[in-house]
């Protein structure tokens, strides 16, 4: 569960801070002469990556158990804040309470290596036990809206997002430079860039707002922004993979030429990420549109709240998951 981190992992860590501070000077100095909101904003957010970068960084220096502790804490709040967001009755907080327990065993189960239980246990136990907390209350006015809103909150927030913490145990993600780290890395930097830079590209060219995906849910997001955001992990994960996995050595089921293996399958996990990203992050703001906010909390100044920071990895962590079982042999 602890065990001492590849000295690999030191060096890129160094090199994603590094990153960081190039990043926070850029900053700076673009915003130098912008109005004194969007200044305040702007740092805001550029404090808040910096503490998540330390957060993620420790959690991966303590192994196994850092990343559990840290993903287990991301899903308590954003079950928290997500509950709160659908105006939870007061029958519901039984229910609400068996879910803390439930995300913290589905954790629990990675972290001893339960594997095979881990796939089962969540989706099982949480159909069962909050159905039950919530008839043992006998109230069945709006049962139907918080037993779905309650499933649909832990199995996205508790659940897809755990897949994420499930890189430190999967067979096919036991090898490379860093070990399971480095996977873990993988999806998390893929799926943050994708954000990123869908908003970059979005703001950059696709301002006139003609070229809406999802106008009513998503209003700023767009096929500019969207293809932009693919097209910079595309280019980025073949880049990082063989840094960080064995991506670059795996043929896969497609029996594919040796000259293409560091090509392939970098490409289209950054495909399969962008893609899921962009669906968890609107799946996120459908529910934050049907709740009327706009951000889950302030805990994260700058960014909202911990579901707003969360929303992509609900999906990218699943499917970069069952796509790493299908291709790594």
């Amino acid at each position: 569960m602890i065990s001492v981190p590849e000295s690999a992992l030191y060096w890129v860590l160094s090199a994603i801070f590094v990153s960081l501070i190039a990043g926070s000077i850029a900053r700076f100095i673009a915003l130098r002469k912008a109005e004194e909101k969007k200044r305040r904003q702007r740092l805001a957010s550029l404090r808040t990556w910096w503490m998540l970068a330390i957060a993620v960084s420790a959690g991966l220096l303590a192994g196994r158990l850092g990343i559990c502790l840290l993903l287990t804490t991301a899903s308590c709040i954003a079950w928290s804040e997500i509950t709160r967001m659908f105006d939870a009755r007061a029958e519901d907080q039984l229910a609400i309470r068996m879910g803390y327990g439930l995300i913290a065993i589905n954790y629990l189960l990675i972290l001893i290596g339960e594997l095979s239980l881990y796939v089962v246990f969540l989706p099982v136990s949480s159909m069962l036990v909050l159905a039950v907390a919530l008839l043992v209350r006998g109230e069945p006015k709006g049962y139907i809206r918080s037993a779905g809103g309650l499933l649909w909150g832990i199995m996205f927030l508790g659940y897809g997002v755990s897949h994420a913490a499930l890189l430190m145990i999967l067979p096919a993600s036991a090898s490379g430079p860093l070990g399971p780290a480095g996977w873990f890395l993988f999806l998390v930097i893929l799926t943050e860039t994708d954000d990123i830079f869908q908003a970059i590209v979005g703001r950059l060219f696709g301002s006139h707002k003609r070229h809406r995906i999802t106008p009513t849910i998503s209003p700023n997001k767009t096929w500019e922004g969207f293809f932009g955001g693919m097209l910079v992990i595309v280019i980025l994960a073949p880049i990082i993979a063989p840094w960080l996995t064995t991506l670059d050595q795996q043929a896969g089921p497609l029996s594919l030429p040796a000259s293409l293996q560091p090509w392939i399958a970098p490409i289209l996990a950054a495909i399969l990420i962008s893609c899921a990203g962009f669906f968890g992050d609107i799946n996120m703001s459908a529910i934050k549109r049907d709740a009327g906010v706009k951000d889950s909390s302030n805990m994260l100044p700058g960014m909202g709240g911990v579901i707003d920071r969360v929303d992509s990895l609900t999906m990218t962590a699943p499917v970069f998951v069952y796509f790493l079982s299908w291709w790594v042999t």
